[in-house]
């Protein structure tokens, strides 16, 4: 009998721990499934707590848009007419020391491309050749050109038709700059002909070298040949700046947006206005001349980068040399009053008629004007009304946005 009670306990006391691990696996097991519904719920409580800065207040069918200065920078190619070519002779006689003279070289009025008996011969463009002495007190075209020709330089040149003191200290001044001959007591404080090689334009290229170094110079003799310069530049119609503003996108995509213009040629900048069709300006004229454009054109084509760090291609077309011709070079230019512009998705435009169309914005017709349309985006200008920030995608309105 005792046998059996001793089985009985020992059982009964090997049951209860396993009972025991039970109880603590299911304890476990619910404060684990607690737990990780405390974090979800916290997480779905953190969200809910969105800073309201971060949130987007943009309505749902539309965009964010931010306004632009656009000054229509662009290409414009121009038809240069070009004069007759030229032989440029030599003032004095004597030995040839040094040359700069190479074919489609160019030669700026001021510069001394040639030295003969170690002397540099100043070159000078003026709007009459020298013809005779020039004496202080002398009156005539060939002062004024003179004096004029020296102010072009930057030299402090009398604006008058008489050669005076001024014209003599302005003319040793350069000469003074450039190792040339210099007006002189001896000279009797006279200038004359053989004081420098006449230019017929302020920047001629070189076509043809007559004479080398060592050879003898003779006055009168040739020393280069020039090709035909510029004489007038033709801007293409559809580039003139003459459109209305009234004209559909496609046509403005293609062409320049009206108004006046900045035209960048050899690192300077000339004003254009609104529906000029020619240059005809001496200054124009001479830094298309100097330019590398120009340059590469006169040569039969190619591609050159403008001294304001915009690239121009340039295009050779008739006749570089000879009597006339044309070249075609191309240069930049941009809108001298650029346009306050904003870019938007072409389907958030409607009513376009021309170059005007409405754009929703909140709901609201608003009244733009195109400027331009390229790569699946159109720019345009708030017409009388202040520049929008958001416009509708898709407007959802056809009311008219003008009276």
């Amino acid at each position: 009998m005792r046998r059996k009670t001793t089985s009985k306990t020992s059982s009964a006391t090997t049951s209860k721990p396993a009972r025991a691990g039970v109880t603590v696996s299911v304890i476990v097991l619910l404060a684990a499934l607690l737990l990780s519904t405390g974090v979800a719920g916290g997480f779905l409580l953190t969200r809910s707590r969105i800073p309201q800065s971060l949130e987007s207040s943009t309505p749902a069918g539309s965009m964010t848009v931010a306004s632009t200065r656009f000054d229509d920078s662009r290409s414009v190619q121009l038809t240069l007419a070009l004069g007759a070519s030229a032989t440029v002779t030599s003032p004095v006689s004597g030995t040839v020391t040094s040359s700069d003279c190479a074919t489609n070289a160019t030669v700026a009025s001021g510069s001394t491309p040639i030295a003969v008996d170690a002397v540099p011969l100043l070159a000078l463009n003026t709007a009459t050749p020298p013809y005779r002495r020039l004496a202080s007190g002398t009156q005539g075209p060939d002062a004024r050109a003179l004096n004029d020709a020296l102010r072009a330089l930057g030299y402090a040149a009398p604006d008058s038709d008489w050669f005076v003191w001024d014209s003599i200290v302005a003319y040793n001044t350069l000469a003074g700059d450039v190792g040339a001959r210099r007006i002189t007591k001896n000279d009797g404080w006279a200038i004359d002909p053989s004081f420098f090689i006449w230019l017929p334009a302020a920047t001629v290229t070189v076509a043809d070298c007559r004479i080398a170094v060592g050879r003898q110079a003779t006055q009168g003799a040739d020393l280069f040949a020039t090709s035909g310069a510029p004489v007038k530049a033709t801007l293409p119609a559809s580039q003139s700046g003459a459109q209305s503003a009234s004209q559909s996108a496609s046509t403005q995509s293609s062409g320049a947006v009206a108004g006046d213009r900045i035209l960048t040629v050899n690192g300077q900048d000339f004003p254009v206005a609104a529906g000029t069709t020619e240059l005809t300006d001496a200054a124009v004229l001479a830094a298309i001349a100097a330019s590398t454009e120009y340059r590469l054109a006169s040569l039969g084509g190619g591609s050159g980068g403008g001294g304001s760090g915009a690239a121009g291609t340039s295009t050779g077309g008739g006749t570089g040399t000879g009597e006339g011709g044309t070249l075609q070079v191309s240069f930049t230019w941009r809108l001298a009053n650029p346009i306050e512009s904003i870019t938007v998705p072409p389907s958030a435009l409607y009513r376009t008629s021309g170059g005007t169309a409405c754009v929703s914005v909140k709901g609201e017709p608003t009244p733009v004007t195109i400027i331009a349309s390229q790569l699946g985006k159109t720019m345009v200008s708030p017409d009388g009304v202040d520049p929008f920030t958001t416009v509708d995608v898709a407007p959802t309105t056809s009311k008219p946005c003008r009276e």
